[in-house]
């Protein structure tokens, strides 16, 4: 059981480098897109924050499949379909129950399932940044002091 929880603290960190990693590469992004092409930025806000979202799952993806192969190469589920579909729903924390882990297993999901929690919340906030930049761009632009006036 310590080593099934120890490698589920493993695969947490790594789920966390992963998405620190997507973070900083696309607010590089943004950051270079702020100073190079801030037209589309002001004239595309809705597409920009599409694409923004989009960005932001594919770590979430990445995540999941991480801890599909995990419960599949150490046999807690049968196949890879049901170790992507049980990680998806765990990490999700919709928990269906249709399909569960063997009695030895059941505390790593609760780890998956708060990864997932702390992962999703951080992908939100990185929405949030990035959408009070662009729709609220504007607003900061004209306070007075805005640009330490």
């Amino acid at each position: 059981m310590i080593v099934r929880l120890a490698l589920a603290c493993g695969l947490i960190a790594a789920t966390v480098a992963i998405q620190a990693f997507f973070m900083s590469a696309g607010l590089s992004a943004f950051r270079q897109a702020e100073k190079r092409r801030e037209d589309v930025l002001v004239r595309y806000p809705t597409f920009v924050t599409v694409a923004w979202v989009i960005y932001l799952i594919i770590p979430i993806i990445v995540d999941v499949g991480l801890w599909a192969a995990f419960y599949y190469v150490s046999q807690a589920l049968p196949s890879l379909e049901d170790a992507l579909y049980f990680s998806t729903v765990t990490f999700t924390t919709v928990g269906y129950g249709d399909i569960v882990l063997g009695k030895d297993w059941r505390q790593v999901a609760t780890f998956e399932a708060v990864n997932g929690w702390i992962i999703f919340g951080w992908a939100t906030a990185l929405m949030m940044a990035v959408i009070q930049r662009l729709y609220f761009r504007a607003d900061n632009e004209a306070r007075p002091g805005a640009h330490g006036e």
